[in-house]
């Protein structure tokens, strides 16, 4: 069993999400993997239906139908849109974690090596930690570079994760509090996530530096761990399930007002705690809610604390925007980045015009590379006219993604969280 219910009881709830689509289609539009195949079986609608005929056992599951459900990015523009209100980001999770409970007809094809590895390492601390000063070191030693040159990583299975990790500076070791500077004004817990962790400690040193600055003192739970996201992307809920109460546990013996968080997708998954398991019985029953309504984006925290007499040094650059899936269509704040931005004197920005995923949706950017390199130059088509220093975007994949495109032919070009700008200009 792959969930903390029962297989009937996750039928039936996979059948009863399906059932909310009425299939009118006016999602196919909005559907990244539709647009580039214009294959119904990769629409929400198609999906939707295949989800329902697998949790009635109306269909046997095949190599191919899992591949149609498997390329789904997640991005939920679909959901954004349903004018019947499908609950398709839950429909999904549950959905694909009834997968394995299902006869297959024939053997289906495992996650890749890389997706394995990292939800591995990125859900231990120690592990964690330990791939960063092993990476570290390599970088020292120039052997990443070697094993780079022979194709290493390839022949082990990971060239796909090796290329998209950038240079890994040392763990950071991070104190359990930091004062606020000038007068207090409220108390934050951030949640650091285990791939900025491991990926991005300047955005955490910019959060914390921000937060600080705005009158918040900043605590961070050294036992807290992944959001989940790897988890339930891999159809895995029993392991997002057990992630999800530990966080609730570590965060709620905190006696601070917010959990602020620095990635959209960390968000978006630490927000939702409360509807994709509210099956559960393990806590107390207002554990989930409790936890996730004190869950808020470090930029719309921001928009919302904003000090009037802060005063910003000036940012010179062109900053163009990407706004990830999370944001728009889940966390629903889509304006706040280019809110935060204009606060920033002499930097300018404009935001990418394609409205649609740009590949990276959490591990896609592992199991499925060509789709996912294929909308990331689609969207990064905007910079061949534009004399870009920045693309600034709130998740830490769609940073990792979108730069190991950027590098290969716009390395002038700095991927950034619109945090570390407004960090800069700060004094950071």
């Amino acid at each position: 069993m792959t969930t903390p219910i029962s297989e009937k009881e996750h039928a039936v709830l996979v059948d009863k999400l399906a059932s909310q689509c009425v299939k009118c289609a006016l999602c196919l539009p909005h559907c990244p993997t539709y647009e580039l195949t214009q294959d119904e079986n990769e629409s929400p609608r198609g999906r939707i239906a295949l989800f329902q005929a697998l949790a009635q056992e109306k269909l046997p599951l095949t190599e191919k139908a899992k591949s149609h459900l498997d390329q789904c990015l997640g991005c939920r523009a679909c959901e954004r849109v349903c004018p019947a209100h499908v609950e398709y980001g839950q429909l999904l999770t549950l959905g694909r974690a009834l997968i394995p409970e299902l006869p297959a007809k024939a053997p289906l094809k495992k996650l890749s090596l890389s997706t394995r590895f990292l939800s591995w390492v990125l859900t231990q601390n120690t592990m964690n930690r330990a791939l960063q000063w092993v990476l570290w070191v390599l970088q020292k030693t120039g052997l990443r570079n070697v094993a780079h040159l022979i194709k290493l990583p390839s022949l082990l299975g990971i060239g796909t994760l090796e290329s998209i990790l950038p240079k890994v500076p040392p763990p950071l070791k991070l104190l359990p509090f930091y004062e606020a500077l000038g007068p207090k004004q409220g108390s934050v817990s951030l949640f650091t996530g285990c791939l900025s962790s491991l990926c991005d400690q300047e955005t955490t040193l910019a959060s914390i530096w921000v937060l600080r600055h705005l009158g918040m003192d900043v605590t961070i739970p050294t036992n807290q761990t992944c959001c989940g996201a790897i988890a339930t992307h891999a159809g895995d809920i029993q392991e997002a399930h057990r992630l999800a109460k530990q966080n609730c546990q570590v965060f709620l013996d905190q006696n601070i007002d917010y959990v602020v968080t620095t990635a959209t997708g960390c968000s978006a998954v630490l927000q939702e705690y409360a509807s994709h398991f509210s099956f559960s019985s393990d806590l107390k029953v207002n554990a989930f809610p409790a936890f996730s309504n004190k869950v808020t984006d470090i930029i719309t925290f921001i928009q919302n604390h904003w000090p009037a007499t802060l005063t910003l040094s000036p940012v010179k650059g062109l900053a163009i925007l990407h706004t990830p899936c999370t944001r728009r269509n889940v966390l629903k704040s889509p304006r706040d980045p280019e809110q935060l931005l204009t606060k920033i004197p002499q930097l300018t920005y404009k935001t990418f015009t394609s409205p649609h995923c740009c590949g990276a949706a959490g591990t896609y950017m592992l199991e499925h590379p060509l789709i996912a390199e294929e909308l990331a130059q689609n969207l990064l088509k905007d910079l061949a006219n534009l004399e870009v220093n920045f693309i600034a975007t709130t998740n830490i994949g769609c940073a990792l993604h979108l730069n190991k495109e950027v590098k290969k032919r716009y390395p002038q070009v700095k991927v950034v969280h619109p945090i570390i700008l407004l960090a800069k200009a700060l004094g950071f």
